[in-house]
């Protein structure tokens, strides 16, 4: 999932272009789910069904030439190509934010995107942390 994030950044930024990767840890559902660059428009793709307990939140961005607000809501959609950067150098299939969305499902995380046109894009999921005081599940062999 990282892996997919960073390469999209690197993909869509001019050479030179700073990508940040940040991780935070024991935040509370709102601050994982909360901007990180609130100069952009802002929109959850996938919101945790039970919001509770501490989250970790991995958040990866780049300097890139951003979307318009129009193209949020579908990014993860598969097959989904925001228009005018289908060509050259940054062709792919679409599929790679899916892929992102479904991984972060499959953890009861949570994905949100930020962007502006000419600012860049920055992506976080963030996902239940483990609890660390539960009791070990014990097998019993008879």
């Amino acid at each position: 999932m990282v892996q997919n994030l960073v390469d999209n950044a690197l993909k869509y930024s001019t050479a030179g272009a700073v990508v940040t990767i940040g991780v935070e840890t024991h935040l509370t559902p709102e601050a994982a789910a909360g901007p990180r660059r609130p100069d952009l428009v802002r929109l959850a793709l996938l919101t945790p069904d039970m919001a509770q307990g501490l989250y970790t939140a991995i958040s990866v961005g780049d300097e890139g030439p951003g979307m318009a607000r129009e193209n949020l809501p579908r990014l993860t959609e598969r097959f989904y190509r925001v228009e005018g950067q289908k060509s050259g150098e940054r062709s792919g299939t679409g599929l790679g934010l899916a892929i992102v969305k479904h991984i972060a499902n499959r953890h009861r995380g949570g994905l949100s995107v930020e962007s502006g046109e000419g600012r860049g894009t920055t992506f976080t999921a963030y996902f239940p942390q483990a609890v660390a005081d539960a009791p070990a599940a014990v097998a019993k062999v008879s």
